[in-house]
């Protein structure tokens, strides 16, 4: 799926959309943190479910949604297995391969079941801000609370320019197919796919070096400061919302704490 296609998929007049990015922002960036430490599954699996509610609000095809998450969640499913038959001490049940057998350890289950939660759950609420919020206002409300301008800045380019590349590689497809190239052999088609994505990958290594020094040549430096893009405060409904998003977060953090 194409990353442009997202910039048009949702509703633009959601609850989500029209609250503000700084208090989106800092409530989702906050639950994707706290989703990474909480440890009992039922309150993972009640953050996850409010992403899912998100996703909800925002009227946005399922299919694609799902599409869109299909690696991330795998990446879970990974992790799940993989803790299943390498952590523990006690046997839960164990899976025949001739002489050998690969033991299900409990501890690994349970442990298993968080990360793949934990991970189900970050991505969930990471993608919900990506689709309701402009990457303009989430990068400028990480100035706001002072995270370092150069990570800041980074992240500004690699968003601006990810899509050049999309475009450029979708493109040198286009015309590998206009020349019969979709009707080699397999490992010629591999040949050609990593010849691709070489071109693109040097490509995009030349272009950051002239964008960079373009860049020098103008009087850039880490402690440049540009004109402030939030200039109003927070609306008092959407401060308010931010408010009881802040109380659901700390009671998610003391319910972990003393259960």
């Amino acid at each position: 799926m194409e990353l442009s296609s997202f910039k048009t998929i949702s509703d633009k007049n959601s609850f989500l959309h029209r609250l503000d990015g700084r208090v989106k922002t800092v409530l989702f960036l906050s639950g994707i943190i706290i989703a990474t430490f909480l440890s009992h599954w039922y309150l993972i699996t009640f953050l996850w479910v409010l992403s899912l509610f998100g996703y909800y609000t925002l009227h946005m095809p399922w299919k694609r949604l799902i599409k869109r998450l299909i690696i991330p969640f795998g990446i879970a499913w990974i992790v799940f297995i993989s803790m299943l038959f390498t952590n523990g001490e006690h046997v839960l049940t164990y899976i025949p391969f001739g002489s050998y057998h690969l033991n299900i350890y409990r501890e690994g289950l349970i442990l298993g079941i968080l990360l793949m939660l934990r991970i189900m759950a970050a991505v969930s609420l990471a993608c919900v801000l990506s689709f309701c919020t402009p990457m303009i206002e989430i990068l400028e409300t990480l100035r706001i609370f002072k995270m370092p301008s150069i990570i800041v800045d980074l992240a500004d380019m690699m968003y601006r320019y990810i899509f050049i590349i999309e475009e450029t590689g979708k493109h040198m497809h286009y015309a590998q197919i206009s020349r019969m190239g979709g009707k080699s052999s397999w490992i010629n088609s591999v040949k050609d796919t990593g010849r691709i994505a070489v071109y693109v990958i040097i490509e995009s290594l030349d272009r950051s070096v002239r964008i960079y020094n373009a860049m020098l040549s103008r009087g850039y430096n880490e402690e440049s400061t540009g004109a402030k893009f939030f200039t109003s405060q927070v609306p008092s409904k959407d401060f308010q919302f931010g408010i009881v998003g802040v109380i659901l977060l700390v009671f998610l953090i003391i319910a972990n704490a003393l259960i």
